[in-house]
């Protein structure tokens, strides 16, 4: 295993030393604490990216809602012009035919 015995020179094993292991030992663990520190950044970012995701999907929620009603009253004056125009129309329609009749009926 890696971590497993101490090659000398020339490639040839030798026993660990006490002192040698406890030197191995304090570089490991103060790798694994800048792992530790680091992945705490990292989840403290996470979390703190999750938070503004949530925020941005909770606005897009709200701003597809707004643009529906929007297109909705847009398609109700809509409605309303052509409605109002088709009264236009038959108006007319009457005021001609009331001029052509000579203002009878």
């Amino acid at each position: 295993m890696w971590f497993q015995g101490i090659t000398g020179q020339a490639g040839q094993k030798r026993e660990p030393t006490a002192d040698g292991l406890m030197d191995r030992l304090k570089d490991a663990e103060n790798d694994a604490g800048c792992h530790e520190r680091d992945m705490s950044e990292i989840e403290r970012e996470r979390i703190d990216l999750e938070h503004r995701v949530n925020r941005m999907e909770a606005e897009l929620d709200s701003l597809r809602k707004r643009r529906l009603e929007a297109y909705a009253r847009w398609w109700n004056a809509r409605d309303d012009r052509d409605r109002a125009l088709h009264v236009c129309r038959k108006l007319r329609r009457r005021i001609d035919r009331t001029r052509r009749t000579g203002g009878r009926g």
